[in-house]
């Protein structure tokens, strides 16, 4: 026990995993508000602002991730210059970059005349300071305080107004009232929380230092290069759509997706925890172990609860969304559910990339996807069937992480076994997507011996671990 609580925290993955799970209440209960008190319109201007502010995971330059990569062994001094220096150079990021997205954003948008484009740079400039000190926080090991701030900033900020409508109404039909208004109070609320959680590592050390500027400037590339081609992957269907396709199309597809979405909640509480553990390990051997107990530890329990639960799916999103719900809602639910699984498997082993700082190796891979990727979705959104347009990032999402998991081999304990495992799972939900119910039982049991295998061998493995440890 002493050797597993060595590679992996789980207290610190609860503690990381707990805002995701109280958005989701969140989500279930703010969802119905909307959708029945909103106009279509009105909720789409929300949403696609919501979406603007997601340009900060690219235009944060990973400077946060860095740092708190670098500050693992360090003394308490050169940690807290490293920190300094990391947070000054975000904000002088967030002034710079935000105004010049807030600039192109405006051309591109500027027949929408709800979406205020002032609300959006205070947006940008919150969130791209919150992102770089969260990750800060994280490399500190202070996972309380960033569980409570991260609640705040994602599952308030986008759940908190359909309460305050609720309360009231006849805001609704008010012209000051502004839901995206109260989502940026919720996000200043939250910065102001993480940043007084690292005050005493923030003001001790307070020189600026050209040469820690500049020691992020490699891996920070190749990092948000990584980042920039997943905005792409993530968001530009959501861009085409809103410019192109109804209102009512962009609101059903963006559901449906974040909907799908909430599962990468505990691949990202594991990741979280994950990287500075596998930064601090100085032998590869460590970190190999790190890696694959956090890999499996997503793995095995996520995949068993969507292959056993699948059946209540439909039934669950008819009850909750009632007359909201329709087919083509629960099919794209289906594809997004199935590539953010996959996905998330993708971010944890991305973790080893950026920890070994191979990120380049990353980004290349991304870089000879992308061409056909954009060239595939402008064809098919030209079409206007956005079923395709899953589909289509389902099969992106594939090939990447056979590309990453292919590339990483020689780290990934069981890997034969963990491969057919994750075929048989990706069949399964195939063949469910298509209704060939009397093969999807074949399949459906293949998967429980496979994963039955797998953690049979694991635990054997991780015995022989513990007995010469």
């Amino acid at each position: 026990m002493e050797y597993l609580n060595k590679k992996i925290n789980l207290k610190n993955i609860f503690f990381s995993t707990s805002p995701g799970l109280i958005s989701i209440l969140l989500t279930f209960l703010s969802l119905p508000i909307y959708l029945r008190y909103l106009p279509t319109s009105e909720y789409s201007t929300f949403l696609i602002s919501h979406i603007f502010l997601s340009l900060s995971l690219v235009f944060n330059f990973n400077i946060g991730k860095i740092a708190s990569i670098k500050i693992q062994n360090k003394s308490k001094k050169n940690k807290n210059i490293i920190i300094f220096n990391a947070l000054a150079l975000s904000l002088m990021i967030a002034i710079i970059s935000s105004l010049i997205l807030v600039f192109f954003l405006s051309k591109i948008f500027n027949n929408d005349e709800n979406i205020n484009f002032l609300l959006i740079y205070f947006g940008l400039v919150i969130s791209i300071l919150f992102i770089n000190s969260e990750s800060i926080s994280k490399g500190l090991g202070k996972f309380k305080i960033t569980a409570f701030s991260n609640l705040i900033f994602y599952g308030f900020s986008i759940s908190g107004p359909s309460f305050v409508i609720l309360l009231n109404l006849n805001l609704i039909n008010q012209s000051l009232f502004d839901l995206f208004t109260i989502s940026i109070f919720f996000k200043i609320i939250s910065l102001l929380i993480i940043i007084i959680s690292i005050q005493s590592n923030l003001f001790k050390e307070n020189e600026l230092n050209i040469k820690i500027f500049l020691s992020f400037r490699e891996q920070s590339f190749w990092m948000t290069l990584s980042n920039s081609y997943n905005q792409i992957f993530d968001y530009l269907d959501k861009y085409l759509i809103k410019i192109f396709l109804s209102p009512l199309v962009f609101v059903n597809y963006t559901i449906s997706q974040q909907i799908a979405s909430k599962i990468s909640i505990f691949s990202g509480a594991i990741i979280s925890v994950m990287l500075p553990k596998l930064a601090s390990q100085k032998s590869t051997k460590n970190k190999k172990n790190v890696l694959n107990l956090h890999l499996y530890l997503f793995y095995i329990p996520i995949s068993l609860f969507l292959v056993f639960f699948e059946f209540s799916f439909d039934e669950l999103l008819r009850w909750w969304l009632k007359d909201s719900f329709n087919q083509n809602f629960y099919v794209l639910f289906t594809i997004f559910l199935v590539l953010t699984f996959v996905s998330c498997q993708s971010q944890i082993l991305i973790s080893l990339y950026e920890v070994k700082e191979i990120t380049k190796k990353n980004s290349l891979f991304e870089t000879f996807i992308i061409i056909p990727f954009i060239y595939a979705l402008f064809l098919i959104v030209s079409k206007g069937d956005v079923i395709l347009i899953c589909y289509l990032i389902l099969i992106k999402e594939i090939i990447l992480f056979l590309i990453r998991f292919f590339y990483l081999k020689k780290y990934i304990i069981c890997f034969n076994l963990y491969f057919f495992s994750i075929f048989i799972f990706l069949m399964f939900w195939i063949l469910k997507i298509y209704d060939l119910n009397y093969l999807s039982i074949i399949i459906k049991v293949m998967f429980f011996l496979s994963i039955s295998m797998l953690i049979y061998y694991l635990i054997g493995i991780y015995k022989k671990k513990l007995l010469y440890t």
